[in-house]
């Protein structure tokens, strides 16, 4: 049931990181990092949520500015090895 859990995790977080990259709606971006960051917390992906914590806060008080932008292409590079330590876990199980 672990398992089944964490790919859920990885398969849904995917989708979000994706339409936090492809979007310019500051809403939306937060709303995204908002979800990523409850759920990375519940499944001990800590950097990756606190980045999308970070993310969050700033898109609520600058909109999409560079820092956000820098935040963004952040929390692609741990989504990415995130997930992938995630699936190996899983894969070895």
């Amino acid at each position: 049931m672990a398992i089944e859990l964490i790919n859920v995790f990885v398969d849904e977080s995917k989708k979000l990181v994706a339409q936090m990259l492809s979007s310019t709606d500051a809403a939306e971006i937060e709303l995204c990092a908002h979800s990523l960051k409850s759920s990375g917390y519940s499944f001990g992906a800590t950097r990756l949520a606190q980045t999308c914590q970070l993310i969050e806060q700033q898109v609520k008080v600058n909109g999409l500015d560079t820092e956000v932008v820098t935040l963004l292409k952040l929390a692609d590079a741990q989504s990415k090895k995130t997930f992938e330590h995630m699936r190996e876990l899983t894969q070895n199980h």
